[in-house]
């Protein structure tokens, strides 16, 4: 279970604080365990590459969120961030040449985890893993885009706001959802969990 929240910082940068189920567990002195029939399978590479990104993910303090007004200020802003400790950053899809800074990205940092944000087609999602995302969110539940990625090793993170989206999301074959919601104050914060909070029979 992965919990985020989204905090304003400036115009370029949100930082999505990660709350890990171990760490929370930490707090209880409760054992970190995760069933081990929900855990991913390592019998193949897709699955041993989701194990990685999902790890990844999950160990790292901070989800930076990017979104710039020109290639040349996203490369500067994700070179900076990664060089202060950044290993896991989305970048948002209106960002102008966001595959070509993607690709750049995974190519010069080949052991962080990059990603794109607000997908909302098939043609760039593929287009995305081709640049070489290690995951994409989207505000909603694309299905297309949950069939393409189905097979891969490509974390798709679909949103979702409802108990029926969540649910709907996981019987699509979602392994992690992204939930927004609103406190009135702040918008945009996001709560991230995975399916075995919903257990399939």
């Amino acid at each position: 279970m992965v919990f985020t929240c989204t905090f304003p910082c400036n115009p370029v940068f949100q930082f999505q604080r990660l709350f890990t189920r171990s760490r929370l567990q930490q707090h209880h002195s409760a054992p970190p365990l995760l069933p081990s029939n929900l855990k991913p399978s390592s019998s193949s590479s897709s699955s041993h590459h989701y194990s990685h990104t999902f790890s990844l993910i999950q160990d790292s303090a901070v989800i930076a969120c990017l979104r710039a007004n020109s290639a040349e200020q996203a490369m500067e802003a994700a070179r900076a961030a990664v060089n202060g400790g950044i290993a896991v950053l989305e970048i948002v899809r209106s960002t102008p040449g966001v595959f070509e800074v993607l690709q750049a990205l995974a190519n010069e940092y080949p052991t962080k985890a990059f990603g794109v944000g607000t997908v909302l087609t098939a043609k760039d999602a593929r287009t995305a893993i081709k640049a070489g995302a290690k995951f994409l969110m989207s505000p909603a539940t694309v299905n297309d885009i949950l069939d393409d990625v189905r097979d891969t090793d490509v974390l798709y993170m679909p949103g979702v706001m409802t108990p029926t989206e969540i649910y709907s999301a996981h019987n699509a074959g979602a392994k992690i959802v992204k939930v927004a919601y609103d406190t009135y104050q702040q918008l945009g914060c996001l709560f991230l969990t995975s399916p075995w909070l919903l257990p399939r029979a």
